[in-house]
């Protein structure tokens, strides 16, 4: 699914006019009936519930009068608060017009406004389209909404929230549980800065024509199912354990074999078919224990990884999950990554940390590598950042520098490629946010790339399908209570939806 900017998203409306035939109007009434239907859906009882709409001069507003008209026809209690001004537009004042009059009380941003509190807000005071932060003449409408302790939902974008760039954290900005998005995810809706900005956003389709989307070019995607069955491979009789690649998993330490345990697992259920792993002697036992289905190779050195073995018969190589960074792992690793190779890798944990210390080694890195870096890891690698938008920027000058894949991990995890290419991950949730999560996409990701996936199908398929995994999960398990160890359980699950879509 692409992600346009707020200019885009402008031409694909007026395309959308142009190709159906249609008046701004329509296409008003086209989204505002997207997202009465959603809320109907959430509220099937609509005559119980209150709803206070707040509604800007614009088109947001113009969305706010129309759903207000409709949940009146259903019999909801309904209270529009309209900015009093001037200068409304065209479909603004159409719907103003469609609407019982006695439903409307036009306000100032200085209103007093006394919200019930059994209430469901609804924010349609700005859309998309807002060009700079509002003004402190907004902060005290702002601060109702926010101080309001019931639901509020945001039409399109929360009312203040600039949607291609950062928003100052002072600037008043409407703080929803839940914004109802049109066609496509906004930029700022899935950066972890505005994270008390937006809870949650769900994307609704509001009929904009498909053509003028697929004119339009963006270098932001948002991954859906869709895009993974473009390129997703069915098995057929005629496969063997041969043809799905044989996987490495090079880490652990005394102390710290779980790491690879978790990997090895993952890396299993995500359809290798061969795994093993080099890890110090003293994980001999619990490796050949928990995970028979896997070889083990060990180094002369009981507790660390002192030398790295011959890699050039393994399709793919994950390193660095529990490796440590001992003087003797480290100059192991430069003597490894030195040589040559011509195999990406999948480089996450310790391997980063002995990059960012040494970063004259990035010039051996071999192409098409992935990097999967936790923040801190992050901020080791590129430094400090002032904001989301250029911490992005940062990781796209590092990816196509070293033409590299980097994973910024989060909610909404970014995928950014050597090519500046950034994929959002829609699937996972906050209890993956526990030791030994990445363990099992590093598992995931060598799995993928021994089968033969490109590096930038791996990342997009090996993240989506671990947050999915997770999210099959939850309802079972409940996020406080999920383990790393779940998520592998639940993999087969999240495969099975491929296979049968």
């Amino acid at each position: 699914m692409k992600i346009l900017s707020a200019s885009q998203m402008s031409w694909v409306d007026k395309q959308t006019m142009h190709d159906k035939g249609i008046s701004s109007l329509d296409l008003m009434e086209q989204a505002a009936t997207a997202v009465f239907e959603a809320i109907k859906q959430q509220y099937p009882r609509l005559e119980q519930h209150s709803f206070c709409i707040f509604c800007g001069k614009g088109n947001n507003g113009g969305d706010g009068l129309v759903l207000a008209r409709l949940l009146d026809q259903q019999q909801a209690e309904v209270r529009v608060y309209l900015i009093d001004t001037p200068d409304y537009s065209a479909d603004n004042l159409a719907n103003q017009n469609r609407l019982p009059a006695h439903l409307i009380r036009k306000i100032s941003t200085k209103t007093q406004i006394h919200i019930p509190g059994e209430a469901i807000v609804l924010d349609c005071l700005f859309g998309y389209g807002l060009k700079y932060p509002l003004n402190e003449d907004w902060r005290n409408l702002i601060a109702a909404i926010n101080g309001f302790s019931g639901p509020v939902y945001a039409i399109d974008i929360p009312s203040g929230l600039l949607s291609d760039e950062t928003t100052p954290k002072d600037s008043p900005v409407v703080e929803a549980d839940l914004v109802y998005t049109f066609q496509s995810p906004k930029l700022a809706l899935l950066m972890p800065e505005n994270r008390f900005r937006v809870k949650a956003f769900h994307v609704l389709d509001i009929g904009l024509s498909p053509t003028a989307f697929d004119q339009v070019d963006t270098a932001f995607h948002y991954v859906d199912s869709a895009l993974l069955r473009s390129f997703y491979r069915k098995r057929n009789k005629f496969d063997h354990k041969g043809t799905f690649g044989h996987s490495l998993i090079v880490g652990g330490s005394r102390g710290k074999m779980g790491a690879v345990q978790l990997a090895l697992k993952a890396a299993l259920r995500a359809g290798c078919g061969l795994a093993s792993a080099y890890i110090p002697s003293c994980g001999y036992t619990s490796i050949q224990t928990a995970v028979p289905e896997t070889m083990v190779i060990t180094d002369p050195d009981d507790d660390l990884i002192t030398q790295f073995p011959d890699v050039h018969s393994f399709q793919s190589i994950g390193i660095g999950i529990g490796m440590g960074t001992a003087q003797s792992t480290i100059d192991a690793f430069k003597m490894f990554i030195a040589q040559g190779l011509d195999t990406p890798l999948v480089l996450d944990a310790d391997a980063l940390n002995i990059l960012a210390q040494q970063p004259e080694l990035w010039q051996f890195v071999p192409k098409q590598s992935i990097l999967t870096p936790h923040p801190k890891e992050l901020s080791r690698l590129l430094g400090a950042w002032q904001n989301d938008f250029q911490k992005m920027d940062k990781v796209k000058a590092f990816a196509a520098q070293y033409q590299l894949y980097v994973l910024i991990k989060g909610a909404n995890s970014a995928l950014v490629t050597p090519e500046g290419v950034i994929y959002f991950n829609s699937t996972g949730n906050v209890g993956m946010a526990t030791g030994g999560s990445g363990d099992i996409l590093t598992g995931i990701l060598t799995a993928l790339i021994g089968q033969g996936y490109s590096s930038r199908e791996a990342l997009i398929m090996g993240v989506y399908l671990h947050g999915r995994a997770a999210d099959i999960a939850v309802p079972s398990i409940g996020v406080y209570s999920l383990l790393p160890s779940d998520i592998i359980s639940y993999l087969p699950a999240a495969f099975l939806e491929l296979e049968i879509q």
